[in-house]
C-alpha cells in the first residue's frame, strides 16, 4: 500500500459499510449499465477489494461474482486517487500472463476509477473492460471518475438513510441529519454539477454566487451552505436542470443523478 492508505484501515472501512455479499441492487446496477452504455464497452463492474478476493457489487457483461484478488486489475487501481488505465493488457508486464488476460474474459483494455470513501481510503473501483484495444482520453477519465463519485455519494446517502452514521465517521461528521433533508452539501453540489457538465463559473452565473463561494463549498465535502439563501439559489439552479435532491429517508437516494445522465444520453 502507498503512503496514506493503510490496508487494515481500508479493509475495516469496507467491512463496516456492509456491502460485501449483499444482493443485487438496482441503484448500483443502473450505474454500471450507464457506464457500459456511455463508454460502449462490453463489461462494466463495481469491484470491491476484500482481503483475498475482489467481489462485484454490480456487473454488466460478466457472469462471475468475483475473482481472486491477485488477479484483480482493481488491485492496482486502489493504489492511487486517479483513474488507472491499461491500454493493452497483453503488452503490460504486470498483466500479460494474468489468467483474466490469457483466458476469459480475455481483457485487452482496462480503465478503473477508485471508490474513495475517505481521504486515502479506497475500497474498490468502477471499472471498464474491453476485449480489444481502444482509445481513452482525459475527458473519458474525468467522466469515469465522476461516475465513481456518484457511487460513493450513493454509499454515503444510504449510510445516512439507515441511521448508521457511526459506521463511517467521515461520512457522519458535519453531514446534514435526517431531520434536515432540505440542506445540501458540497459533495452533492459537486456531483450534481459534474453530472450536468457545468463548470464552477457556469454554476456561478446560474446562481449569482461568486466562484470562490462555490469552490470553498465543494472543497470541503462535509460543508453545507452558510445561509438558507445560498441553499435556495443552488437548489433552484440544479433542480431547474432536472436534478432532484432527495430527503435522506428516501428509498433509493442518489438515483436521480444517474437518471439525469441516462435521459441526456437518450435524447
Amino acid at each position: 500500500m502507498p503512503p496514506g492508505q493503510s490496508e487494515s484501515r481500508r479493509l475495516a472501512a469496507l467491512h463496516r459499510l456492509q456491502l460485501l455479499d449483499t444482493p443485487p441492487d438496482p441503484a448500483f446496477d443502473r450505474i454500471t449499465q450507464l457506464a457500459q452504455t456511455l463508454f460502449d464497452v462490453p463489461i462494466a463492474l463495481i469491484s470491491l477489494l476484500d482481503e483475498d478476493r475482489q467481489w462485484f457489487k454490480a456487473k454488466c457483461g460478466l457472469h462471475v461474482s468475483g475473482t481472486p484478488r491477485e488477479q484483480a486489475f482493481c488491485n492496482y487501481t486502489i493504489l492511487h486517487d486517479s483513474v488507472f488505465v491499461v491500454p493493452d493488457a497483453r503488452a503490460h508486464a504486470d498483466f500479460a500472463l494474468n489468467p483474466l488476460v490469457t483466458g476469459e474474459p480475455f481483457i485487452r483494455f482496462y480503465a478503473g476509477a477508485p471508490l474513495i470513501v475517505a481521504p486515502g481510503t479506497r475500497i474498490g473501483s468502477l471499472c471498464l473492460i474491453d476485449r480489444k484495444l481502444r482509445a481513452f482520453n482525459e475527458e473519458d477519465s474525468r467522466l469515469l471518475a465522476r461516475l465513481a463519485q456518484v457511487i460513493t455519494d450513493e454509499i454515503w446517502l444510504r449510510t445516512l438513510a439507515s441511521g448508521q452514521n457511526r459506521v463511517f465517521p467521515h461520512f457522519a461528521q458535519g453531514r446534514p441529519s435526517t431531520e434536515t433533508p432540505s440542506l445540501i452539501t458540497g459533495l452533492q453540489v459537486r456531483a450534481a454539477r459534474a453530472m450536468l457538465g457545468w463548470s464552477i463559473d457556469e454554476l456561478s452565473l446560474k446562481t449569482g454566487l461568486s466562484p470562490n463561494t462555490i469552490k470553498r463549498m465543494e472543497a470541503d465535502e462535509q460543508s453545507r451552505p452558510s445561509s438558507p439563501s445560498t441553499t435556495v439559489k443552488i437548489k433552484e439552479a440544479l433542480e431547474g436542470e432536472g436534478i432532484v435532491f432527495l430527503g435522506h429517508d428516501a428509498a433509493d437516494p442518489g438515483v436521480q443523478l444517474v437518471r439525469k445522465i441516462s435521459n441526456n444520453k437518450d435524447q
